[in-house]
């Protein structure tokens, strides 16, 4: 049973090589909080990673609940493709709806929302 707005398996990337291929092939976008990696494809899957150097398990996890929350809530409006989340430092000490509205500021320059 596949969930309207899961973040289940099936929506994961969790092969190494295609983290690679969208690293290498894809699209590169910087927010302020956020980088997305993208690839157009015909799927829909996310992969949601953070910055090398963040200490505290606490805070660490924190960030990834947040990250995987927006994404989870953004993914109907959302272009078919390969998608790589990273939370950078920075967004440690922002709260939820900041990292959002970074998210959604990337999503409305690159033009990563579904046409309507």
């Amino acid at each position: 049973m596949v969930k309207k707005f899961g973040f289940g398996k099936e929506s994961r990337i969790r092969e190494n090589k295609l983290i690679k291929k969208i690293y290498n092939k894809g699209f590169f976008y910087r927010g302020e909080f956020v980088y997305v990696h993208f690839l157009p494809v015909d799927e829909k899957k996310f992969s949601i990673r953070l910055e090398r150097g963040i200490k505290g398990g606490l805070e660490r996890n924190r960030l990834r609940r947040r990250l995987r929350e927006i994404v989870r809530t953004s993914n109907p409006s959302l272009r078919n493709g390969l998608y790589i989340v990273s939370g950078r430092k920075s967004a440690l000490m922002e709260n939820y709806d900041t990292i959002k509205n970074d998210f959604g500021k990337i999503c409305d320059k690159e033009d990563l929302w579904l046409k309507q």
